[in-house]
């Protein structure tokens, strides 16, 4: 990538999973960014790849640890508008928020981090989560 691209936000879903697929690679591999986990507020999730992925991170084009070091102060509200066209925010405290928050902790857990606790959830807008009835409320 060349520098004068740095910073493009995304243009296609494609371009988000690539991201994402990224992100997961890269945390297995670098220590920076592993060290940032407890710092992203808005992780995304795509089930059918079973990946997380922070706004800041899986908004820009083709993204990697070390270009994310260029752009990480950058306001995350210019990732998080570009990811609405394919996201949206899933309700806090709600069953599908609490099952999403176990498995970003589970995936955590193995880098000894935990979610922020004001941690926002996004999951694609065609997704339709299946709830089994042992996260049933009582």
């Amino acid at each position: 990538m060349k520098m004068a691209n740095v910073g493009q936000l995304v243009t296609d879903y494609n371009d988000v999973m690539n991201n994402m697929k990224q992100f997961n690679r890269d945390v297995l591999e670098m220590l920076e960014i592993k060290d940032q986990l407890t710092q992203f507020k808005h992780w995304y999730y795509i089930p059918h790849l079973n990946l997380f992925g922070p706004s800041k991170f899986i908004g820009y084009k083709q993204m990697d640890a070390n270009l994310y070091e260029l752009i990480k102060k950058r306001p995350s509200a210019e990732s998080q508008k570009v990811l609405s066209e394919w996201f949206y925010p899933v309700q806090a405290d709600s069953i599908e928020e609490t099952i999403i928050r176990e498995q970003l902790t589970s995936l955590l857990d193995l880098y000894e981090k935990k979610p922020r606790t004001n941690a926002v959830f996004h999951i694609p807008k065609n997704t339709i989560l299946l709830i089994s009835n042992r996260h049933s409320v009582s």
